[in-house]
């Protein structure tokens, strides 16, 4: 839901990450919140493939938020997973779930399918039973979504209780019924269970997923996905480099504007980044100093 900021994307990518979604933004505010946009959204041309991360409650906030950003971006994601209280109070994220809210939706997907020339993706967890969640499943994919990203967890409840806490190991059995039922020409992202690349390879082993998600695992360690390198960048050579990362376009203005205090404040963490990376040694040292890292900026 939030953390992957610009700066931390790149992280990502560089140290084997393929695809990356922003922070969740808020539709509505980013559709009629011109600062809201400037704020919360900055992207440069190394930062792709890119999915942008949206709550909606509204077939009309979210295809205009997605028609803002279509030339900017490869997809754009639904968020139907997240499970804070404050999601609760706002009637998005997990909280739409319920079937009442079900057209709600459907409604909302298909909009923006028809609005932007780009995918809409969703993510969702895991309802009551798994009939229910491959039924859903089928509706967002007749809605128009061109893919799912599952949270194997059930949605959550306000009162964080029984199948609606937030912890505990993901059902990833549930997301192999979900991937059978709904074929192969479909892609269905696994989430949950991950913290290092063997859980990568053993989730996309058991689940068959067309890839897999990580979102706390890879707070703690940036560097999760490295090992499909192989063996030539777990040694500590960096053989495999991204570019210098781009300036964030239109910073014109005076050293007081917004737009130049948020390039300073990227500049700076990828300078810190450039020193962490100068002590490597091991893989064992990027995971520990760089958790340090991610800890001191939380």
């Amino acid at each position: 839901v939030g953390a992957s900021e610009l700066s931390f994307r790149i992280l990502c990518r560089k140290y084997g990450a393929q695809l990356c979604y922003t922070p969740m933004m808020s539709s509505n505010k980013f559709a009629t919140d011109s600062k809201y946009r400037e704020e919360e959204f900055q992207t440069i041309r190394e930062d792709r493939p890119l999915v942008c991360h949206f709550s909606a409650n509204d077939p009309k906030d979210f295809a205009a938020a997605a028609k803002l950003v279509e030339h900017k971006c490869d997809a754009i994601d639904l968020n139907l997973g997240c499970p804070q209280r404050t999601a609760y109070l706002g009637h998005f994220g997990s909280y739409l779930l319920e079937p009442k809210d079900r057209n709600l939706i459907c409604s909302i997907v298909s909009e923006a399918a028809k609005q932007v020339s780009i995918p809409i993706f969703v993510k969702i967890r895991l309802l009551d039973t798994i009939e229910e969640t491959i039924q859903l499943c089928n509706q967002l994919k007749e809605a128009g979504a061109s893919l799912i990203a599952l949270h194997a967890r059930y949605r959550a409840s306000f009162e964080r209780k029984g199948a609606g806490a937030r912890d505990g190991p993901a059902m990833l059995d549930q997301v192999l019924k979900v991937r059978q039922a709904l074929g192969d020409d479909f892609p269905i992202i696994s989430n949950g269970n991950i913290i290092d690349f063997v859980d990568v390879e053993n989730n996309l082993n058991f689940t068959r997923a067309h890839g897999v998600m990580s979102a706390e695992g890879i707070l703690d360690s940036p560097s999760l996905y490295l090992p499909r390198h192989g063996d030539k960048y777990i040694d500590g050579n960096k053989e495999v480099e991204i570019a210098i990362p781009s300036p964030l376009p239109n910073n014109a203005g005076t050293q007081n504007s917004e737009q130049f205090k948020r390039k300073r404040k990227l500049m700076k963490k990828v300078r810190e980044i450039e020193k962490l990376e100068a002590k490597l040694d091991t893989k064992v040292s990027l995971l520990k100093e760089e958790r340090e890292k991610i800890e001191m900026k939380a």
